[in-house]
């Protein structure tokens, strides 16, 4: 048998607590992570999650444009051409109040000694036509048709030019068409042995005119040059422009 004395005793008893104390310890630290040495441990902070990475969206590309063909310039259209506008040279003039009807053929002028000195003068038709001054005004249109033919002999066209008188009517004709004047001026100016600045004034009833008009000129008394007949009609109605009624 074992002796039990008291002093074994109370030195096992020492024993068992310290391993009791041992135990505590250990189970302290077994028991979790909150008690280290009797003290409470500060809770553990948990780690930071990695940032979430943020997507930044990549830039739309801009559309490319798709290349068109170059647009073509229509061509433009000639311009329409602007008519040309008729032509009436007179072929036929009428005065049924001193009984002329004379067939109309162009004439030209010419130089000539006048007085020992060269002037442009226009040529007149052998009777017993009338002339048409080429250079001057056709029919229908705004300036002076002027017409010229011999007083003589008897069957010169402008015979009896001289009986005409302010009123009476005077009719043009170009081909078919018919145009109407009435006659507004008779004028008897000196002209054979006058001085020249007077002959260039009687010439200034053939030059260009703004307006319509016809002019006959001639000479006078019959067979004689002393004077200048001119005889001025205007348009009896814009003047009125028809075709000849056809024979039936």
């Amino acid at each position: 048998m074992l002796d039990r004395t008291p002093s074994s005793r109370s030195g096992t008893s020492g024993l068992l607590i310290w391993v009791g104390v041992l135990l505590l310890m250990a189970g302290g630290v077994v028991a979790g992570p909150h008690l280290v040495s009797g003290m409470p441990l500060p809770a553990a902070s948990p780690s930071p999650l990695p940032p979430t990475p943020t997507h930044t969206a990549a830039p739309t590309p801009a559309p490319t444009a798709t290349a068109l063909p170059p647009t073509r310039t229509p061509t433009p259209l000639p311009p329409t051409p602007t008519p040309t506008p008729a032509i009436y040279p007179p072929t036929r003039i009428v005065i049924p109040s001193v009984g002329i009807d004379a067939a109309i053929v162009p004439t030209h002028w010419e130089m000539q000694e006048v007085d020992g000195v060269q002037q442009p003068v226009w040529a007149v038709p052998n009777a017993p036509l009338v002339g048409w001054h080429e250079t001057s005004a056709p029919l229908g249109w705004p300036g002076n048709t002027v017409l010229n033919g011999h007083n003589w002999p008897e069957n010169g066209p402008f015979r009896f030019l001289y009986k005409v008188r302010p009123g009476d009517p005077l009719i043009v004709y170009s081909g078919p068409l018919v145009f109407l004047y009435r006659v507004d001026e008779v004028l008897l100016l000196p002209e054979a042995g006058q001085p020249l600045e007077v002959r260039q004034a009687n010439a200034r009833y053939i030059q260009p005119t703004d307006d319509e008009r016809v002019t006959l000129v001639t000479c006078h008394p019959y067979g004689s040059t002393r004077f200048r007949l001119i005889v001025i009609a205007r348009p009896a109605e814009a003047p009125a422009r028809y075709r000849e009624p056809e024979a039936p």
